[in-house]
């Protein structure tokens, strides 16, 4: 057995501990069970016992599985055994939160047992997948925030732990969600699908299998960037391939909803080439904001490639980007294609082809901004100013300057409709070039001076 799920086993398995929560649930159903109660018999607690247990207790002890070491100052030890990432990704998911799972396996047979005498083994059956894959999703969920908090070496205050917790509890929202359109037995049914059928890459599918298979390949994706997390932890070194293929699937995931868009006026008059073109690039923009933000900017790791570049050695400096920068790779390529396309088959739109060109110049400066942020000197929050400078320049200056009656200037801001159609596009890549030459030669000089 792993030695470190082992471990958790003796730790949170303690014969008090399992006897404390048989007592208390055993006491908890006999006192639904003689209440009289029909809307609060055995099963609707062991239901709200199961949320309470797995979901919102199991997400917190999740979120602590590594940060609690850490603040106990035994994490450091752990990262010199033998156990290699998978296992210990698997003991410390897992194993911290295995008292939960003991909890609600008992509250899991309570439910099963009445759900399979009322309506079958099939219900049952399904409701028993949905309950496992809300825990494990909004645990490992929570698990995820932290460990990518700990790359980034933030200090793990309650509030911190707190945050890693919601994200957790969001997790299980969205798969609530997903399951009450989705369950095919609808014995979980809060409310009816808004329709039976999905459209996806131009062909009619069943909304709630679609739904399932998506919840199930999330949730692997999830498991998986766990699985990579620890091994940056574990100072193991990932490549670029799998982080490059989630933006394939990604992108060909959401590309395929361009049916939703027959109703924008915006992009009306489009194919469906344009469409699912327009939605990757969407998708890959979004993913850059969002990496760009969670992932360290480190000045070391900047210069490194930077010499790589420089010496040559292409492959070493492929390997060694982050993820924010292939998915700026990604939007810009998958944007440039869009460009490129419309204006072969629909030279109308030329307005939307400068806005477009508009959001990746902005989109270049704001990722020189956080690029910057983290270069200039005693900068440990350098993240929260770049999130403060964005809030400036896509909300406080535009409220002011159009307060003042000079809206004519917005366009320095965040893309706007010119005349002539090349300044907003224009302006935007002069900001965008300029920061992001100010932040790369930051990143150069900020190398320390050799001590004589």
């Amino acid at each position: 057995m792993n030695p470190e799920f082992q471990r958790n086993l003796w730790l949170e398995l303690t014969p008090r501990r399992v006897t404390l929560m048989m007592v208390l649930l055993a006491l908890a159903f006999f006192a639904a069970a003689v209440s009289g109660d029909k809307d609060y018999g055995p099963a609707h607690v062991a239901q709200l016992l199961y949320y309470a247990i797995v979901v919102i207790w199991g997400t917190r002890n999740a979120a602590l599985a590594v940060v609690g070491e850490i603040r106990d100052r035994t994490w450091d030890m752990q990262l010199l055994s033998s156990i290699d990432a998978g296992a210990m990704t698997w003991a410390k998911l897992f194993g911290a939160t295995i008292y939960n799972w003991f909890g609600g396996a008992i509250c899991l047979a309570v439910m099963l047992t009445e759900k399979a005498a009322h309506m079958g083994a099939l219900p049952a059956f399904l409701d028993f997948i949905y309950y496992i894959a809300v825990g494990v999703i909004s645990q490992a969920a929570a698990f995820l925030a932290s460990l990518v908090a700990i790359r980034r070496r933030q200090a793990h205050s309650r509030l911190d732990i707190f945050i890693y917790q919601v994200v957790g509890l969001a997790a299980a929202v969205a798969v609530y969600s997903i399951w009450s359109i989705a369950d095919p037995a609808g014995s979980m049914l809060m409310h009816k699908a808004v329709s039976d059928t999905v459209v996806w890459w131009g062909r009619v599918v069943d909304t709630r299998g679609f739904l399932l298979v998506s919840l199930a390949v999330f949730t692997a994706w999830t498991l998986l960037a766990c699985y990579r997390e620890m091994r940056l932890e574990l100072k193991m070194q990932n490549g670029t391939l799998v982080w490059l293929a989630f933006l394939v699937f990604i992108g060909i995931y959401v590309a395929g909803f361009d049916a939703w868009l027959n109703s924008d006026k915006s992009v009306a008059g489009w194919d469906a080439i344009s469409l699912r073109l327009g939605l990757a690039a969407t998708t890959f923009i979004s993913l850059t904001y969002l990496m760009v933000v969670l992932e360290p900017k480190d000045r070391v790791h900047l210069r490194w490639l930077g010499s790589q570049i420089a010496s040559g050695r292409l492959g070493a400096a492929w390997s060694g980007l982050q993820a924010w920068m292939t998915a700026y790779l990604a939007a810009m390529l998958c944007s440039i294609a869009l460009l490129i396309w419309l204006h072969q088959i629909h030279p109308e739109a030329i307005a939307q082809s400068a806005l477009l060109a508009a959001v990746l110049g902005f989109l270049s400066r704001d990722v020189s901004i956080f690029v910057l942020m983290r270069s200039l000197p005693g900068r440990r929050r350098g993240d929260l100013a770049a999130l403060g400078i964005l809030f400036a320049l896509y909300v406080l200056a535009p409220a002011i300057f159009k307060g003042v009656g000079l809206n004519s200037l917005l366009m320095l801001f965040f893309p706007q409709p010119t005349s002539p159609l090349w300044m907003s596009p224009a302006l935007a890549w002069a900001e965008g070039i300029a920061l992001a030459s100010f932040a790369l030669g930051r990143v150069a000089l900020s190398r320390k001076p050799a001590i004589a």
